[in-house]
């Protein structure tokens, strides 16, 4: 169906094509892309260890059913015509957000404070999933979105760039990782510089990702600061 999409007026090849396709797109903006690309898997393994030792969830549990879909609808409907390798990178990231997406569900309402939402909250966590599928779907359906899925990533990493402070406020600097957050802004901002190189007119997906980057380095900035507090206080 890929093929057979267009999308701001941009045909989308066969992703099975090439293992990297430097027929469609500029090398260097693939080395960007595929760095960035695997810092976010580094990102998820690290997110993965830490909710298993620590039986903590710490990415925002609205964003990682946005992530799962997003993963899921690029790994099984929709695949990156930037070539195999990076296909398979989307997949590795898809079979990481299952056990997130697990582990939110299983843990992540020990977190929460409002007793309504913790009663329901394997529903809650469900029907966002549930949500979140087909709004992705469509999204790239109906040729919203870039041949490697950029538009709505995008979108997606915004709110993650704006919950990810805020939860870490009301939860508690302690339970957070410095090298998520650092992989998190490293890939995010890798892959916005492939965007300027292979989207060079999309302003909209470019906005976005400088706007995702300036969130992601205060994330950082917040995060050690509060880490140094605590440091102080024991």
């Amino acid at each position: 169906m890929m093929n057979e999409l267009m999308h701001f007026g941009e045909t989308c090849g066969d992703y099975t094509a090439f293992w990297i396709n430097t027929e469609k797109y500029d090398s260097i903006g693939l080395l960007f892309n595929g760095i960035g690309c695997l810092f976010w898997v580094i990102c998820y393994a690290v997110l993965v260890r830490t909710m298993v030792k620590k039986k903590f969830v710490e990415m925002p549990f609205f964003i990682a059913c946005g992530n799962l879909a997003w993963e899921f609808i690029w790994s099984v409907f929709y695949h990156p015509d930037t070539g195999f390798l990076f296909s398979l990178s989307y997949q590795a990231a898809f079979l990481l957000d299952c056990f997130i997406f697990f582990y939110v569900v299983k843990y992540g309402g020990n977190f929460m404070h409002i007793p309504e939402i913790k009663k329901h909250w394997k529903g809650i966590c469900i029907g966002s999933l549930l949500g979140w599928i087909p709004l992705n779907y469509f999204f790239v359906y109906n040729g919203f979105d870039t041949c490697i899925g950029a538009n709505s990533g995008y979108i997606l990493n915004i709110i993650i760039a704006v919950l990810y402070p805020y939860t870490m406020i009301q939860i508690g600097a302690q339970h957070y990782s410095k090298l998520v957050a650092w992989c998190k802004m490293l890939g995010t901002g890798l892959i916005t510089v492939s965007m300027f190189i292979f989207y060079p007119t999309n302003y909209f997906t470019q906005t976005l990702g400088v706007m995702v980057l300036l969130l992601d380095c205060y994330y950082i900035y917040l995060l050690g600061k509060r880490k140094r507090a605590l440091i102080i206080q024991e």
